[in-house]
């Protein structure tokens, strides 16, 4: 998968322990540091949820939750395997991923990480390690069977595990090649394959905030940046509105995007020169609708809802959607805002962001839709990050969408081929009577046609066209 790769905003202060968008901290100037992460660096705010999911992945492998109060970030990594980097202090300590093998979220471990698990008293997943090995062993290097002195009896092959020395210090982390049972068996082979070894590492340790208190903290060491973002989108919109002079339109999803794209808009221009539609595609979440109306109030405007065709007959018609074959995208976004506008020419401000996609960071600022040749799209938070976005909307003390406080990176249909498994596990736990409704016409797909099993747990579903005319 191709990445946007730009500038990675995110820097830390490390003296108030917060996330900064700048070259300072505003509220001690001290000047912040780049945190290491994987481009394209889109890092998202986490929410208590994702603490407590963390924790509790933590606690499952390891034996400990590590993860305080306070302010964490999740960096999506590219790829087809829906995986995060867990930014706490500043750094990235675990890699929560989606194993799609198991079926279950598991951790890659972070030596910063490590080190807090043992401190908080992690009693699973570790090897003691021989003192005479720690002038040997070193990064991607292979740990032996004579070298451990001591394993816990959980480990399967696969795992993650904790490297400790003779006096149980952290000193690295690595893969496991063989189970515990199997290591006990033998006295010779390769145990662990090392990814991070350092004999004498020191884990930093700040001061961290309560939630609450350090999202606050959070919206004041960027004020200067986040108010020369808004202060350029505000002239962006102004300036677009003056030159194309035509009648502007926001389409709102209920998402974190639009909902910023929303309010510079309404900023930008007098309320009663922007309409703002919500396209209904039928296969929204309840959050989703609840949130339409709690903008409305809020910004005390109204909201035009747009009404796609039903999904579940045109399903019968077009078959099941996928990754190479999305008429649902056209069918139930498109086709109904086509038809809305058909006879009139607008300015659409967009939330499109150039660091979600490839695809997305190759966009002009203002280009007319392709798909409907009367809408010319503008984009005023095109360099915007996923974070100025979260901070912005939490300055602003605006109605979210709920979905986030859930673990979504996304807001949309809750059914979509270009989901990931990890995200079709979060719809089936959390929404399991939405699920079985899909499940259900994918269970007849398959009788029908005798298809695997793997078709619908794998997902398999997603990745290419299959359509019979005579399913039904």
């Amino acid at each position: 998968m191709k990445t946007y790769i730009g500038k990675i905003h995110l820097k830390w202060c490390y003296n108030c322990n917060l996330p900064i968008l700048g070259k300072k901290c505003d509220i001690c100037n001290t000047e912040a540091l780049p945190v290491k992460l994987t481009p394209p660096g889109d890092a998202r705010l986490g929410f208590r949820y994702d603490i407590d999911f963390i924790n509790e992945c933590l606690e499952r492998e390891f034996g400990a939750k590590s993860i305080e109060d306070g302010i964490i970030l999740l960096n999506k990594l590219p790829g087809n395997l829906e995986a995060y980097e867990v930014i706490v202090d500043g750094i990235v300590k675990y890699i929560l991923y989606y194993n799609e093998e198991k079926e279950t979220w598991k951790i890659k471990l972070k030596l910063h990480g490590a080190y807090d698990l043992i401190e908080k008293g992690a009693n699973k997943r570790i090897v003691k390690i021989k003192n005479d090995l720690l002038n040997i062993l070193k990064d991607k290097s292979t740990l032996l069977r004579p070298g451990i002195i001591e394993i816990t009896n959980d480990i399967e092959r696969g795992d993650d595990v904790i490297i400790v020395n003779e006096d149980e210090r952290v000193v690295g982390v690595g893969l496991a090649m063989l189970s515990s049972n199997e290591i006990e068996k033998i006295e010779r082979g390769k145990i662990i394959k090392v990814r991070f070894f350092n004999k004498n590492f020191q884990n930093r340790k700040l001061e961290r905030y309560k939630l609450e208190e350090a999202l606050n903290l959070m919206i004041e060491a960027n004020n200067s940046v986040i108010y020369n973002y808004e202060k350029n989108a505000i002239g962006f919109i102004k300036n677009s509105y003056e030159k194309i002079k035509k009648p502007v339109i926001v389409a709102y999803s209920g998402g974190k995007d639009s909902l910023v794209t929303l309010i510079l808009t309404l900023k930008a221009l007098k309320k009663e020169n922007v309409e703002v539609i919500f396209i209904d595609t039928g296969l929204e979440f309840p959050e989703t609708l609840k949130n339409i109306e709690e903008v409305e109030n809020f910004f005390n405007i109204e909201i035009k809802r747009l009404e796609a065709e039903n999904f579940w007959e045109k399903i019968k018609e077009y078959g099941i959607p996928s990754r190479d074959y999305r008429w649902c995208s056209e069918v139930c976004k498109l086709n109904p805002l086509k038809e809305y506008l058909k006879d009139r020419e607008v300015l659409s401000f967009v939330g499109i962001r150039k660091y979600e996609s490839f695809s997305r960071a190759k966009k002009r600022l203002i280009y007319r839709n392709t798909y409907i040749k009367n809408q010319i799209n503008a984009l005023p938070i095109f360099h915007w990050t996923a974070l100025h976005v979260w901070i912005y909307i939490l300055k602003e003390g605006a109605p979210y969408n709920k979905l986030y406080e859930k673990g979504f990176d996304r807001v949309g249909c809750y059914i979509c081929p270009a989901m990931e498994l990890g995200e079709m596990d979060r719809v089936r736990k959390l929404y399991p009577e939405l699920w079985e409704k899909w499940e259900n016409v994918l269970k007849e797909y398959a009788n029908k046609y005798k298809l695997p099993e793997d078709w619908i747990r794998k997902g398999l579903w997603r990745w290419k066209k299959f359509h019979p005319k005579d399913i039904w």
